[in-house]
């Protein structure tokens, strides 16, 4: 009744009300959404009724409060802040100093947290108001929950909506159901959107409102409307869920030849880790991260307040009494086979700029003592105690988190020596005894061209690393037709040589069996080395000679550089000539022997004139 709430407290509601906007989508469209009257027509609501047709391109915001956008216009001083610590104790003392703008900050923070409150915990979207909510899926759940069971909706939203982890429930629900209808990716290259940048991914999605499809039309990386025609094609919804069995989310396929050479191999190997199967993670993994750039910050430390402190710097670590500081490896600092790949020393700011770092030269690498410069240090007990009893090996293994699908190589693994690492380089904990299987696996070609068809961003995080597909360690124990001794005895020696250039990694090499010295870092021995590997590797894949042909070419900007450098594409040469003599050996009986001489795992070592004190010290 009018009045019974009280005149101030109906005033509050009506304030309310205009402030955030209220809307009732029944009180607004009573002819589209009419009272129930038994027999829902919306699978999602349960309401009777719904639009026939909805179309939109919705904001594309996160929910979340972020500091530097808030102040980059209010206080450059508290945006361009060093680091989140530095940050957050300058907005703490704004209410001494700047009165105003905190009120504006905290009064924004508030309404930034009610609306994701809401978002999450009224029910209203199940499916997207999980994780950092972004409006755009929140916008692709409220079309899809207000069209009618004959209708349907399109909607512009990043390609994320169809990959990312925070809408994979979503996107799964769709495709399970076979409510999608279309899916059409495009790269910004052609200025679609002018003002978005040209690599950004964005997508136009058909879904229906609750009538099933028979098949999903599928379009990726289009750069103009008018190219859709030509560059869809069609797949069913089970063959996608066979490709992220976990998530449901979409594969990103730059063609149909791609999808039928990754769905065979998804039918052939299983992926990494499967939910919800107690024999789903047959290597065993885990995951983690040590620490984070932003909110550890406060344990870094930098070669000049080591210096101050009277620390002692050995071209690696950092010592003063019994302190011993460890450096802090960022992702750029490491790639394949490689834990010397890039360098805070003799860094430009420009380089730093665009997230790039000196790389050490070959004669660098041939140094068994050089070492990569860090930017940071981190007490070894901190190190320790983020590792926990999660490892005991004197190394780590991991993968860069940020890439890129179109960079020369998208996946990108790398074996380090135990120290600290960033949350730009995510590990995989692996218990097992057949390290160099499961390094050789992630850093070959094919398993990288399998990777490409999983990322549409820029993050290679955990649930896109869980559903590759991959051999599992019982394969690197079987006869290999074109070999006399296992795959996981043939790749040893070929990984050995590979990663074993430098003391600091002894430790992978000693957990091999290898209690040699580092081998010399030749590039020329290096390249066959890895093209033996890879050859390998699509052999395992199971893959014809037209579909590894097929891979190699889909590396187009490693291609572009091989050309440039050496005038071919030198890694198809080498591993096509390898593939088919690994092929000849396996229907003639005769094992294949690799060209190189000596052969691998025989190559030059340095000699024990080179042993550093403390390396001697530690035999």
């Amino acid at each position: 009744a009018a009045g019974a709430l009280g005149a101030e407290t109906e005033a509050e509601v009506d304030r309310l009300a205009s402030e955030y906007s209220f809307f009732h989508w029944h009180l607004e469209f009573p002819e589209i959404f009419p009272v129930p009257e038994g027999g829902a027509t919306n699978v999602d609501t349960g309401w009777d009724g719904g639009f026939t047709a909805m179309l939109g391109n919705p904001p594309w915001e996160r929910v979340k409060l972020q500091e530097q956008e808030f102040f980059a216009s209010r206080d450059e001083r508290i945006a361009n802040a060093k680091n989140a610590a530095a940050r957050k104790k300058l907005i703490k003392a704004l209410p001494g100093e700047q009165p105003a703008l905190w009120k504006e900050w905290t009064a924004a923070r508030r309404e930034a947290e009610g609306t994701s409150h809401y978002l999450r915990k009224s029910g209203r979207y199940p499916l997207c108001g999980k994780g950092d909510v972004n409006t755009y899926s929140i916008f692709a759940e409220l079309f899809r929950s207000s069209i009618d069971y004959a209708g349907r909706l399109g909607i512009i939203t990043p390609t994320g909506l169809a990959t990312d982890a925070t809408t994979a429930d979503f996107f799964a629900d769709t495709l399970r159901a076979n409510r999608l209808v279309a899916f059409y990716d495009f790269e910004n290259e052609a200025k679609i959107f002018a003002g978005v940048h040209h690599s950004y991914r964005f997508a136009m999605s058909c879904m229906s409102g609750g009538y099933a499809v028979s098949k999903t039309r599928l379009g990726f990386v289009i750069r103009h409307v008018a190219d859709v025609p030509a560059s869809r094609f069609g797949l069913e919804a089970e063959d996608i869920l066979l490709l992220n069995p976990n998530t449901g989310t979409l594969p990103v396929f730059r063609s149909k030849r791609d999808a039928e050479i990754t769905i065979g191999i998804y039918r052939r190997h299983p992926v990494l880790i499967r939910d919800g199967d107690p024999d789903g993670n047959p290597w065993g993994l885990s995951f983690g991260t040590l620490f984070h750039m932003a909110n550890d910050s406060g344990l870094f430390r930098t070669q000049e307040d080591l210096a101050d402190l009277g620390a002692t710097f050995n071209g690696w670590s950092w010592t003063k009494g019994g302190q011993h500081w460890l450096p802090l490896y960022e992702a750029k600092m490491l790639s394949h086979y490689d834990d010397r790949y890039g360098t805070y020393e003799g860094a430009t700011q420009a380089q730093l700029n665009v997230g790039t770092l000196p790389r050490l030269s070959a004669d660098q690498h041939d140094d068994p003592n050089a070492e990569p410069l860090a930017r940071y240090w981190v007490e070894k007990s901190e190190v320790d105690s983020a590792i926990r009893d999660r490892s005991n090996a004197g190394w780590l293994l991991g993968w860069r988190n940020i890439t890129r699908a179109n960079n020369e190589r998208t996946f990108v693994p790398s074996i380090l020596p135990r120290a600290g690492t960033g949350n730009s380089f995510l590990l995989a904990l692996y218990p097992g005894d057949i390290p160099q299987c499961l390094l050789a696996c992630q850093s070959s070609l094919v398993f990288d061209y399998v990777a490409r068809q999983k990322l549409s961003g820029s993050n290679f995080v955990y649930f896109v690393f869980e559903q590759l597909a991959a051999p599992t360690p019982s394969v690197f124990f079987q006869p290999v037709p074109w070999l006399q001794v296992t795959l996981a005895d043939w790749i040893r020696p070929r990984v050995e040589e590979l990663v074993y250039t430098s003391y600091r990694i002894a430790p992978f090499a000693r957990d091999l069996g290898d209690a040699g010295l580092p081998f010399h870092w030749i590039p020329a021995r290096r390249e066959l080395l890895r093209a033996e590997v890879d050859a390998a590797m699509m052999h395992v894949y199971e893959l014809q000679r037209d579909d590894v042909e097929h891979v190699l070419n889909s590396f187009l900007v490693l291609r572009k550089y091989e050309e440039r450098d050496f005038g071919e594409f030198r890694t198809k040469r080498l591993v096509l000539s390898e593939y088919d003599r690994m092929a000849e050996a396996a229907s003639t009986g005769v094992p294949y022997e690799s060209s190189l001489d000596p052969a691998p795992g025989h190559g030059p070592r340095h000699d024990s004139s080179t042993i550093p004190d403390w390396f001697q010290e530690l035999q």
